[in-house]
């Protein structure tokens, strides 16, 4: 369910690179391989190299991946110029440090209030994202143009949350009418089969968030 975790398999699965998917359990604790790997943030996703070393922070892994695994078969997940790829970084950071803590509020904040005003602050933060969107695709299907880059994924890999907030919440956040690219680029995306297989079932992760909800004593919850 970790989205986080699916935005590193994107990474490896769209550069074609083969991996063992190892699973952690944090109940009772944490183990002492995730906990030795991890030790700073003591939390998923890691990857684990031949050597023993270890990629830590979805973000880092991506770039990790495209970089230490350059295919011709497959596009590059930043582009060539400079300036785009500062760009890229630029809204993937916007991604995690607003778009995300909003959508997460807007499912888990503990009053009914609360949660209104997270989704709010999500539909803005998507507002943002449409202009984005728009200036760095060039029209193409993509953050990145052609094919799906870092962008795509930081952004992509929360589908399933926000598609999880919108059944619960009965209230769109993805709107054709205020973002068209958006709503469009998250049909096409979902649909790629390097991603398609890794996104969990909606009824699947709306189960995990009323657990929850549950566990954190969210107020009115449906």
């Amino acid at each position: 369910m970790s989205p986080f975790t699916m935005r590193a398999r994107m990474a490896l699965e769209l550069r074609g690179v083969a991996y063992e998917l190892l699973e952690e359990s944090f109940e009772p604790r944490k183990s002492d391989r995730l906990l030795a790997a991890n030790p700073v943030y003591k939390k998923i996703p890691v990857l684990l190299l031949p050597d023993g070393r270890a990629v830590c922070e979805s973000g880092v892994i991506a770039q990790y991946v495209d970089e230490a695994w350059p295919a011709a078969s497959a596009a590059p997940l930043l582009p060539e110029d400079p300036y785009q790829r500062a760009m890229h970084r630029f809204w993937t950071a916007f991604v995690d440090d607003r778009f995300w803590p909003a959508l997460d509020g807007a499912s888990l904040a503990p009053t009914p209030e609360a949660r209104a005003e997270a989704a709010a602050e999500a539909r803005a933060a998507l507002r943002h994202l449409e202009e984005a969107f728009a200036a760095l695709s060039n029209g193409g299907a993509f953050f990145s143009g052609a094919a799906p880059g870092l962008l795509d994924i930081a952004l992509g890999c929360f589908l399933p949350a926000l598609r999880a907030c919108e059944r619960l919440s009965g209230a769109l956040l993805l709107d054709e009418a205020a973002t068209p690219l958006l709503k469009k680029w998250s049909e096409r995306f979902a649909g790629i089969h390097a991603v398609e297989a890794l996104l969990p079932e909606t009824d699947e992760v709306v189960g995990f968030t009323r657990f929850l909800q549950a566990k954190f004593g969210v107020a009115g919850a449906n």
